[in-house]
């Protein structure tokens, strides 16, 4: 068995271990709005927090000591959209990915369509399958880089025909997303799936 202790390796060897260790990721292409325009960004320390309200969460960490491009255009705008990358677009959230300077318009150096939102200033992109409006409800600061953990409640959901059915269920094939690995280029299709139903109480194995 391998053990380390996390105080005694640097915080780069820390990040190996967590990205290759909690994974695949699902990644968030997040579109914000600042005094120079829009941006867009990738990031993959990104989930689901809550259904009640619908709440998702995504941590920025800062770029040479300051913060990335999403943290300061939420601060003056404290909305932002939430896409899900999927195969057919994983090139050109690639090209966000780029550490353009501030103010570059990464949705048009990817080749992105903005679209207005229904309820955010911010544009949502008309080529991901899924988009989720958000409206910031908090910016928590943690770890010593630090990392801007950044939580928003979604406020209006859009997803392409024939992804969610009458009942809300969203079928993932349709949406084909993929999901990060670890190291400079790991990626992932979801293209193996299973169910595996939850069992009851009554159906649990029996306790001594």
């Amino acid at each position: 068995m391998t053990e380390i202790d996390a105080s005694k390796v640097s915080w780069q060897d820390q990040y190996k271990l967590m990205v290759g260790t909690v994974t695949p990721r699902p990644i968030a292409l997040v579109t914000t709005l600042g005094p120079d325009g829009p941006n867009a960004a990738p990031f993959s320390f990104f989930n689901a927090v809550g259904s009640d309200p619908a709440m998702l969460m995504f941590s920025v960490g800062d770029r040479s000591g300051k913060a990335k491009d999403t943290v300061r255009n939420i601060r003056e705008t404290p909305e932002f959209v939430v896409h899900i990358v999927n195969d057919a677009i994983k090139d050109k959230m690639n090209v966000c990915a780029v550490d353009y300077p501030y103010g570059v318009n990464e949705l048009e150096k990817a080749g992105f369509t903005a679209v207005p939102s229904r309820k955010v200033r911010v544009p949502r992109i008309a080529e991901a399958p899924v988009s989720l409006e958000c409206r910031l409800m908090q910016i928590v600061e943690l770890g010593r880089k630090p990392y801007h953990v950044v939580f928003g409640e979604v406020v209006y959901f859009h997803y392409h025909d024939g992804i969610v059915n009458d009942r809300y269920h969203v079928d993932v094939g349709a949406v084909n997303p993929v999901g990060r690995l670890a190291g400079k280029g790991g990626y992932c299709r979801v293209t193996d799936r299973f169910e595996m139903p939850r069992i009851p109480l009554e159906g649990a194995p029996a306790t001594e």
